[in-house]
């Protein structure tokens, strides 16, 4: 592995033994790339030189151990080398397989890789995101198919790019409505609100026909599998997501109490008009508390 180091010192460990080098980075910097080889035995690491120089560095690994390992690399800067007592690290949480799916960069790339019809992914939990297209009928006849339809394109791709602008992804069109996933719940209100306010500048930019969508938001687990060559998912948060998005009006964002409820979500809508009211859900129960963003 090679990477680029600055003055300091480097640190390896073995996530799994804990097994661990520490090596100074000083001097002048190299003109070409240094070799460090170290030699892990499964219990000690042993490097083969006793300092590196900042710059270019190539690792080379040799595993003699009886098991495979891991490697965790840490270039330190000086002033935490000088720490008498040096800070806890922080690491974002790892990616997780349903954090994969619902990055657009993934399904992109990965268009071929597939889950099972019969089995599915469960998911533990994942954020749905619907938008229609009010008036579309109106739309249509007022412009014509050809035009009305070059002009719902525009309004996918724009959506296509704040999805992926707040770590989501567009899972499917289905006619104008457009559905999308997110990992993390406060990404999905992120984009909800960055949809509107992208809309209403391509709407005063273009000086044309409105596009006027409404927007409904639910999490939940769900079984991810894929169906017609893309990963799709069902189960019940979906149905609901697609059910609270029905009681959305023009320029409006309705969610449920779980979502509402979700890490970061009530700081995101802290300073925004909020009604509360009772709604029939499919599949649920008595009614359900929706939370209706206006404005």
């Amino acid at each position: 592995m090679q990477a680029e180091l600055g003055p300091g010192a480097i640190s390896g460990v073995n996530v799994q033994t804990q097994a661990g080098f520490m090596l100074p980075v000083q001097g002048s910097p190299a003109s070409k790339p240094a070799r460090v080889r170290i030699n892990y035995d499964g219990q000690r690491f042993t490097p083969a030189i006793a300092t590196i120089t900042p710059g270019a560095v190539i690792f080379e690994i040799t595993n003699t151990g009886p098991r495979r390992g891991s490697l965790l690399l840490t270039n330190w800067p000086p002033e935490i080398v000088a720490m008498p007592v040096k800070p806890a690290l922080e690491f974002e949480p790892y990616l997780s397989g349903g954090m994969l799916l619902t990055r657009q960069t993934f399904r992109r790339l990965f268009r071929s890789e597939r889950v099972d019809e019969e089995e599915g992914l469960g998911v533990r939990q994942v954020t749905f995101l619907f938008t229609d297209l009010k008036g579309s009928t109106a739309l249509y006849e007022r412009l014509g198919d050809l035009n009305a339809y070059a002009l719902v394109r525009q309004h996918f791709a724009l959506l296509d790019a704040v999805a992926h602008r707040h770590a989501g992804a567009i899972v499917k069109t289905i006619g104008d409505a457009v559905m999308a996933a997110f990992s993390r719940p406060a990404d999905a209100i992120a984009a909800a609100i960055d949809t509107l306010q992208e809309i209403g500048r391509f709407n005063r930019e273009h000086g044309g026909p409105a596009i006027i969508l409404k927007i409904g938001a639910h999490c939940g687990p769900s079984i991810a599998v894929t169906l017609n060559e893309n990963i799709d998912y069902f189960g019940q948060t979906v149905n609901i997501a697609a059910r609270v998005q029905s009681f959305a009006d023009a320029g409006e964002i309705c969610l449920t109490e779980a979502l509402y409820t979700a890490p970061g979500v009530r700081e995101l809508l802290a300073t925004r008009d909020i009604v509360e009211f009772d709604a029939p859900l499919r599949g649920v129960e008595g009614s359900a508390r929706v939370y209706r963003l206006i404005g």
